[in-house]
């Protein structure tokens, strides 16, 4: 009996130097069988023609894997154009095997049409092995499911506004420093750009925003969105048509230029920003991405940053930003993941137990495409013990700006309607206007012309839940 006890203590003091020493010490054997690599934007270390220099940097990570994991490694390439790698991916599990086993690089944009055909293998479980700030973990959800993960908080956009501008106004306070004071709700909004609008010369306007950015940005930040990840249509509810009404109200209040028109008759939501506030002119305050930053400071253009405002949904206390309620959050609409797997991997490696195989397939990901320092750091944030470093400054030129973008980030959420629209999942008419030929441009008539916009989303919320069953993805 007692050499049993001790044999048993001796098992719980292995067991506990593995969690003390950590998961990086986790070993897996694939069996030498072969993982098959979809790489995208990044050198295949084996294939002839390729950069030394490349050759130099990933030949040793991929062959340390090799050893570490006990596999050998086959890339993918696709034989199709880009609008069907999900057919092709599809097509490839249902014949048994599937055409490329995990992958550095797995754009936003695929996540549903794959993971609504059961495409994708749920990593939630597998992903526990690993130490990472949990939100990096929650990022590549779907329904109850988690299909990759992220190494970094996802980027958002925002309001921007013309210092200058501003300034000349005589504004007692920029957007910035408005929200920073907590004073950012629809109504202060509301109030600040008729008072800006009052203030500016004849002929400019104190905002630009396309109603489709509206929708997409503005309505996460009042806690909802036009249909929820797990795909049930939310366009009808109160806070969404809230969100939308509102900027109805701006644009019944005379505070928003109207876009440009196209020589083919059509409204220029996407140029309007471009020709105007980009240039100085007519627009106090529109919507730009971080991107399109650099544009504006090669323009000489004396910018700032503001987050969108906030509805009744969100809470705050004491006029605290950084005390808003867990719905106030930041929306993005398109990201790269990785740790995806397809589905019905399992058939491709005979004899091993499925969860140790999704187990290992996240961690050999992981180990291939994430740098031992990232790694790092990445378990210090998990683990609370990183250092706070300096204000990622990025193209801002002023650090409230900064600060507020990078407080902002740790709230973003997937907005999934710019992907649906992109799969053609949105289109819908309204009411014989054949202008409305889809979700986008039922919003944008509804604001311009002043429709209900309840009555317009409770009317074409049924045809877009039939392009959703139609579709196979409810």
């Amino acid at each position: 009996m007692r050499k049993l006890l001790c044999l048993v203590l001796a098992i719980a003091m292995i067991a506990t130097l593995c969690v003390a020493f950590g998961e990086a010490e986790r070993k897996y054997d694939l069996q030498g069988m072969t993982v098959k690599v979809r790489l995208w934007d990044s050198p295949t270390p084996y294939k002839e023609g390729t950069d030394q220099v490349d050759i130099d940097k990933w030949l040793p990570i991929f062959e340390a894997a090799k050893e570490k994991y006990n596999c050998e490694f086959e890339f993918y390439e696709p034989t199709v154009e880009y609008d069907d790698y999900t057919k092709e991916w599809l097509q490839s599990i249902a014949s048994g095997s599937p055409c490329w086993h995990i992958t550095n690089n797995f754009s936003a944009m695929w996540l549903i049409t794959m993971t609504a055909n059961d495409g994708l293998e749920d990593i939630k479980q597998a992903l526990e092995t690993i130490k990472m700030p949990q939100i990096f973990k929650e990022t590549v959800a779907a329904g109850e499911g988690v299909y990759g993960f992220v190494t970094g908080y996802q980027g958002t956009e925002g309001l921007v506004y013309n210092k200058a501008m501003i300034a000349e106004a005589g504004m007692e306070f920029t957007p910035t420093e408005m929200f920073l004071n907590g004073h950012w709700s629809y109504d202060d909004f509301y109030d600040y750009l008729v008072e800006l609008q009052s203030k500016l010369p004849e002929g400019t306007y104190a905002f630009f925003i396309d109603p489709n950015y509206w929708s997409i940005f503005a309505s996460t930040c009042n806690g909802t969105a036009p249909l929820s990840n797990d795909l049930e249509l939310t366009m009808t509810s109160d806070a969404y048509i809230e969100t939308m009404e509102f900027l109805q109200k701006l644009w019944q209040a005379g505070v928003c230029r109207m876009p440009n028109v196209t020589e083919s008759g059509s409204y220029d939501n996407w140029g309007t920003p471009s020709a105007t506030f980009d240039k100085g002119v007519e627009v106090a305050m529109t919507h730009r991405a971080t991107w399109q930053f650099g544009g504006l400071n090669n323009n000489g253009i004396d910018w700032g940053f503001a987050p969108y405002p906030w509805g009744s949904t969100v809470t705050i206390e004491n006029d605290d930003y950084t005390t808003l309620s867990e719905n106030y959050r930041a929306a993005f609409y398109d990201y790269g993941c990785m740790g995806n797997i397809l589905a019905g991997v399992e058939n491709d490696f005979p004899g091993i137990e499925k969860e140790y195989l999704l187990e290992a397939l996240v961690n050999l990901t992981y180990d291939l495409f994430v740098s031992e320092g990232r790694q790092a750091e990445l378990a210090e944030m998990a683990e609370g013990t990183a250092e706070e470093g300096e204000i990622d400054m990025g193209s801002f030129n002023y650090e409230d700006d900064a600060i507020i973008y990078n407080w902002l980030k740790q709230r973003t959420i997937y907005n999934n309607s710019a992907t649906l629209g992109n799969a053609d999942l949105l289109d819908c008419t309204y009411s014989g206007d054949e202008r409305v030929n889809w979700f986008g441009a039922a919003i944008r008539y509804a604001v311009y012309e002043n429709y209900s916009m309840r009555a317009v989303m409770e009317a074409i919320a049924p045809q877009i839940e039939a392009n959703l069953v139609a579709a196979g993805m409810k």
